[in-house]
């Protein structure tokens, strides 16, 4: 996801539509949008089976930056947790099949079947990018848009067609350790277990209860709650796809009822935009005719929204931050990135943020938009009823009840001519004060060692590593290694130092192909003390981790080695980054959001 520098209230899907084949798979939608199974919010559901370890969709889901240094600073209570809430329910719709934090239920915590594929994000390339002619040392688009992409989901388990996809967002959300409801752990061992019962009705009660007690313990309630009241009935659970399906069978949804009454989530892909400075755009992934809904766009309000993205800063003689009221302090105001992605109309104190996975990448078409915004039709959606509620009230509306069609069409509607100046006004005076970055970022950097065309190793430290990082950037290691099979190296000064072998998974037969070094939590500071190996063969590394630097861990890939941005100094940090909301068109926008008649005063400023 990235937030486009080239930005209008008409939204244009870019050109070069991916016409596909007769008989392609990607003429059908792999993931569909409507309400879900288990409460009035928003679900995903599989338009095709997926099979565990096959990734789910269309890839890139939009990864967002927020700083919230402003967030922790603020003393109002009340404001601190709108803005809680506001992260929470964007967080949750980017990944698809998200619930709010307080209406989680019994159904999510056991049919979890999809999570993040973090390879995919951690081991990303910006070939596509940087190969494009794209230059952030000169580009005005440089900070406008967020580096972090590629976020992919993955299947833990077989989803069959028309089944509702639930993440694992941490016990804390699932209520996992819950031993009142069944988790799903307890689905899947109760399974197991119905397929090796053949027992007369007298002993299935004696297993059921005095067994289950002894073995499930604390979990033996939610355990039990899974089996049915004979034994008779346990082929008609196995029948119906498990004890899963049998308690929840609403998060089966036939594939037709899909068609006809939710949305397809992944009719765009992404690829370098056709706009320069724009980075990454929307590009259609199958024919579509006009008046057909080429994305929903679900909107999650941000309530004070110009005041919840303005980050002040206080600054003494020396440069350190400070409280606000140290005298001579300096004040520096500066703008969360996150409002190039934002929906905003001159008249509302309110932002909207498009929580789709794709359709942050649309980018403004000027005269050849394609697509035009109307309100959701969907009868699940209660829109016209959010539409009447004073601006106090929206924050608390789900994504459910406040969702935008992008409907293809070559018609022309009104626009907003304020992000059109603000963007020509940025790149005038960038042209004018621009001083061209010597300093490259992390996504530069590791291009020139992972570009998917031509990669450079990492130095060893007997070689120069004069263009080796830089003060702006980290040098980190996915690390994951043996501890049963240490050796030991004999130092120059006759102490010995322990060498364990990096290994890409744990050692466990019933692994999941997502549990891997190649894992956030498995990513630390390093140090390269040697390296081997050559272009053909791959390079290996032996490396000092940050984290325990009396020990090494050789056999270390190329690929787990990766720079990261050092905190606030990204291109998204910097000062003359463009930031500019998107115009939320006058004809759809209602009535009862515009408590700014006058509309904001600063607004050219921006």
């Amino acid at each position: 996801m990235v937030v486009q520098a080239n930005r209008y209230l008409l939204l244009l899907v870019a050109a070069a539509v991916l016409a596909a084949g007769k008989g392609d798979d990607s003429e059908q939608c792999g993931v569909y949008i409507a309400e879900s199974s288990t409460d009035h919010v928003l679900g995903s559901f599989a338009g095709k089976s997926y099979q565990r370890d096959e990734l789910i969709g269309s890839s890139d889901a939009i990864v967002q930056a927020f700083d919230l240094r402003y967030h922790n600073r603020n003393e109002d209570e009340q404001f601190t947790a709108m803005l809680i809430t506001f992260l929470e329910r964007v967080g949750r719709r980017i990944l698809m099949g998200g619930q709010p934090r307080q209406r989680s239920s019994a159904g999510h915590v056991g049919m979890i079947n999809a999570v993040i594929y973090q390879p995919a994000t951690l081991l990303k390339s910006d070939t596509d990018l940087l190969s494009s002619g794209y230059d952030e040392s000169t580009s005005p688009g440089r900070g406008a848009f967020t580096l972090h992409h590629n976020l992919t989901l993955i299947a833990v388990d077989k989803i069959t067609a028309g089944s509702e996809i639930f993440l694992d967002f941490g016990s804390e959300y699932n209520g996992y350790e819950d031993v009142t409801k069944a988790n799903i752990d307890d689905y899947r061992k109760m399974d197991e277990a119905i397929e090796k019962i053949e027992a007369a009705d007298e002993v299935y009660q004696f297993m059921k209860n005095d067994v289950l007690d002894l073995t499930a313990e604390a979990r033996a309630p939610a355990a039990r709650s899974l089996l049915p009241s004979t034994y008779h009935g346990l082929q008609e659970i196995m029948d119906k796809g498990g004890s899963a399906l049998n308690t929840y069978p609403s998060v089966v949804k036939d594939v037709d009822w899909l068609k006809n009454n939710a949305y397809c989530q992944d009719n765009l892909v992404v690829g370098v935009s056709e706009i320069e400075h724009a980075g990454r755009g929307a590009f259609a992934k199958r024919e579509m005719k006009k008046g057909e809904v080429v994305a929903p766009m679900p909107l999650v309000a941000l309530n004070y929204g110009r005041k919840a993205l303005t980050m002040t800063e206080y600054l003494n003689e020396h440069g350190q931050e400070v409280d606000s009221d140290e005298d001579a302090a300096t004040t520096t105001v500066k703008t969360q990135q996150m409002l190039n992605y934002m929906l905003e109309h001159p008249q509302s104190s309110v932002l909207f943020f498009p929580a789709g996975p794709l359709v942050p990448y649309v980018n403004h078409g000027g005269k050849d938009a394609n697509v035009k915004m109307i309100w959701s039709t969907k009868p699940w959606s209660n829109v016209k009823n959010a539409q009447k509620l004073e601006v106090e009230s929206l924050s608390g509306v789900g994504a459910v009840d406040m969702i935008v069609e992008l409907v293809a069409t070559r018609g022309v509607i009104g626009l907003w001519r304020e992000w059109a100046k603000a963007w020509k006004k940025h790149t005038d005076e960038w042209k004018k004060k621009m001083k061209k970055v010597t300093l490259k970022s992390a996504m530069v950097l590791n291009e020139n060692h992972h570009s998917t065309e031509k990669a450079a190793p990492f130095p060893a430290p007997s070689e120069d590593d004069s263009d080796f990082g830089n003060e702006n950037v980290a040098l980190q290691c996915l690390l994951l290694y043996d501890v049963d099979k240490v050796e030991r190296r004999r130092n120059e000064d006759g102490t010995r130092t322990k060498v364990y072998p990096w290994i890409p998974h744990p050692a466990n037969a019933n692994r999941l192909k997502t549990d891997s070094a190649i894992r956030s939590i498995n990513r630390g500071g390093c140090r390269i003390v040697e390296r081997s190996g050559d272009e053909a063969s791959g390079y290996r590394y032996v490396v000092q981790p940050e984290s325990n630097p009396d020990i090494l861990v050789k056999n270390v890939p190329h690929s787990a080695i990766r720079f990261v941005d050092l905190p606030y100094r990204s291109p998204h940090h910097d000062e003359t980054a463009f930031r500019h909301a998107i115009g939320f068109p006058d004809a759809i926008f209602p009535a009862a959001w515009k408590d700014l008649p006058g509309g904001y005063k600063d607004r050219d400023e921006l």
